[in-house]
């Protein structure tokens, strides 16, 4: 088990002390990636930076939390290769049932990997969104392995994590960190 540093990115309403008491927040878009949960960046905060950049128009706070991340509680789609086969193996029971298309998303399979298969009973999920962010992006954190070919390190990805449910997560220390007016004992 290891405790991991964790980021998660607010629209800034000017509600400091709101967010340090009811925090974290779900996210519930329609279009959420992983489904409903509360999405948080792993370890990188300029992860948490861009998307505040970028998604919130430059108004937003950062919270930055522990939990314990373990692969039992934890569908790590990034490091863990027997999770990504599970979740490749349930894209081909979507296929032979003719539940998948050109329009099926991550959400859809781990949903169905719940709710049909009744093989998803983990309490957060660890995913990188390969291209989330633009290769021009600077700084971009990107390094190449070989001069004039495609393929590079991506050495700070962006790598989101989405909790379900907090229960057995020692989930602790969930405290602003970011505007620096909103963290706690900052002076002027």
């Amino acid at each position: 088990m290891e405790s991991k540093k964790i980021y998660q990115t607010l629209e800034d309403r000017e509600n400091p002390d709101q967010i340090e008491q009811e925090g974290p927040f779900p996210c519930s878009w329609n279009n959420s990636w992983l489904g409903t949960g509360h999405y948080f960046w792993d370890t990188f905060i300029e992860n948490a930076h861009w998307w505040g950049k970028t998604r919130l128009d430059n108004k937003y706070v950062i919270c930055e939390a522990h939990f314990n991340f373990c692969t039992t509680t934890c569908f790590d789609l990034v490091g863990k290769t027997e999770h990504m086969l599970d979740f490749e193996r349930s894209i081909g029971l979507m296929k032979t049932k003719k539940l998948l298309n050109n329009k099926t998303t991550v959400a859809r399979v781990l949903s169905y990997m719940q709710n049909t298969l009744k093989i998803f009973d983990y309490k957060a999920i660890r995913v990188y969104g390969v291209h989330s962010k633009s290769k021009d992006l600077q700084p971009n954190y990107q390094m190449k392995f070989e001069l004039g070919k495609p393929q590079y390190l991506d050495y700070k990805p962006a790598i989101q994590i989405c909790i379900y449910n907090f229960s057995g997560l020692s989930f602790k220390d969930f405290t602003i960190v970011y505007p620096y007016d909103y963290v706690s004992g900052y002076v002027v």
